[in-house]
């Protein structure tokens, strides 16, 4: 299966991006989280930079198998393709000839992203948030960012990668 390298390196920035927007001071949730304060991305030290953007590379990798169905199809057969069994290749190739555009859009790794967020950015954030006794408006805050990014993220990896 090819995967755009590009545009999954690319796509690598988005959380960085949108991290430096959403919690910039000027914007509206920052103020409205009232006490919370946030460490802005440009305090950061360019190690600390080069650590959150190997995070978020991460995270797009992960994004990849969670949006992109083919993957699962693709990776049952990876062990007999690398093993050289042309018939594996065969199935693999007839399949992805027929079904690999399937489900590729925008909207479809949009929906994903919603998914993501829900399944996996809020039982962390809410589980610290009640853990460290932070208030409903923080897991608002950081939940919405996370919200955001996850369906960013999966429509790109869905149109682009």
């Amino acid at each position: 299966m090819n995967l755009n390298y590009t545009a999954f390196f690319l796509i690598s920035f988005i959380p960085l991006l949108i991290a430096a927007l959403w919690y910039h001071p000027r914007f509206g949730l920052t103020r409205w989280a009232g006490e919370e304060l946030f460490v802005l991305p440009s305090s950061l030290k360019f190690g600390q930079l080069i650590w959150a953007f190997l995070l978020s590379f991460t995270l797009v990798y992960g994004y990849i198998n969670l949006v992109i169905h083919q993957m699962g199809f693709y990776e049952l057969f990876f062990t007999d393709i690398m093993r050289g069994s042309t018939e594996a290749q065969a199935i693999v190739d007839e399949f992805l000839g027929k079904y690999g555009q399937k489900h590729r859009h925008f909207g479809h790794g949009v929906f994903h992203g919603a998914i993501n967020a829900f399944v996996f950015a809020l039982p962390f954030i809410g589980l610290h948030a009640l853990i460290e006794g932070k208030k409903t408006r923080y897991i608002g805050v950081h939940f919405s960012y996370w919200l955001v990014t996850s369906m960013i993220i999966g429509g790109l990896i869905s149109e682009f990668v």
